[in-house]
């Protein structure tokens, strides 16, 4: 073989060892990629098998769990935000409380050690689908795939964290016939979803309310107080005491049992209120 020969025949083995170098590089970033995928929706998908929003990402160790188009965080966040425009505007304290629930999320994924990285990217998502989904053209249905299909504990505690957040500005009419909706599209009967909301407002009936409770002491108000103060009081009160808050506050879960005892005490008081000065 002449001197030439042997110099193409060198260069092309230095080419194919090139080649063989980038296809392994590349094969190695790509299996890493597929680990940090599924290392990312795993932390999602172990919400499905948690009792709650507090250990949702607890449980993201196991890879057993399916993945589905949106995750239940996302889903959450995306029916707080319909529900949230359902009056034809999204107060101030609403899209508060949507913030705290978003930081109440984040905290579980650091508490469960997931990367810094997955953490602020979930965040940017999780703030991006709560501006689109108050003003798209989503169905209740959509934003409840995953959710419907989770167990009777974890879809219960999604309604009543819904109903509860619904409740800040008043249950309107058009917002009541959302939270009926988004009930009815979690497997609930119309006496579950009826009784679930009345356990949150605490009734707001004549006779319901106990006779040796001052509601107005409840909030903090005087009977001569304008309504405008009161509900004020009010929000401020829910939010001081709405378990989203309190666990973004870093308390126990203690006091955020004691803070979801007292919300429903809050609420009653409110309804209550409401109903003596609508009578």
């Amino acid at each position: 073989m002449s001197r030439m020969g042997r110099f193409f025949k060198f260069i092309v083995v230095i080419l194919l060892v090139c080649l063989a170098v980038v296809l392994g590089v590349f094969k190695l970033v790509f299996k890493l990629f597929r680990k940090v995928v599924d290392f990312g929706r795993n932390a999602y998908g172990s919400v499905k098998n948690s009792n709650g929003f507090a250990d949702a990402y607890k449980n993201f160790a196991s890879n057993e769990y399916s993945k589905s188009r949106l995750s239940i965080p996302e889903e959450v966040i995306a029916l707080m935000a319909k529900v949230a425009k359902s009056d034809g505007q999204v107060s101030k304290i609403e899209v508060e409380f949507m913030s705290d629930t978003i930081k109440s999320m984040l905290a579980g994924m650091k508490q469960a050690r997931v990367p810094a990285i997955l953490i602020e990217s979930t965040k940017k998502k999780l703030f991006a689908l709560a501006n689109k989904a108050k003003d798209d053209q989503q169905s209740i249905q959509y934003y409840s795939q995953s959710l419907s299909k989770a167990n009777e504990q974890v879809r219960a505690g999604v309604f009543f964290q819904l109903v509860t957040f619904a409740s800040l500005d008043g249950l309107s009419d058009n917002t009541r016939a959302v939270i009926i909706e988004i009930g009815e599209t979690l497997l609930f009967t119309e006496e579950q979803i009826k009784n679930m909301i009345s356990q949150v407002l605490g009734g707001g009936q004549a006779g319901a309310y106990p006779i040796d409770k001052d509601p107005y002491q409840e909030l903090g108000c005087n009977e001569t107080d304008e309504f405008i103060v009161i509900k004020k009081a009010y929000r401020k009160l829910v939010k001081l005491h709405h378990p989203d808050y309190m666990q973004g506050q870093g308390m126990d879960d203690k006091e955020i049992q004691k803070g979801t005892e007292k919300m429903q005490d809050i609420n009653a008081a409110f309804e209550e209120i409401k109903r003596r000065r609508d009578s």
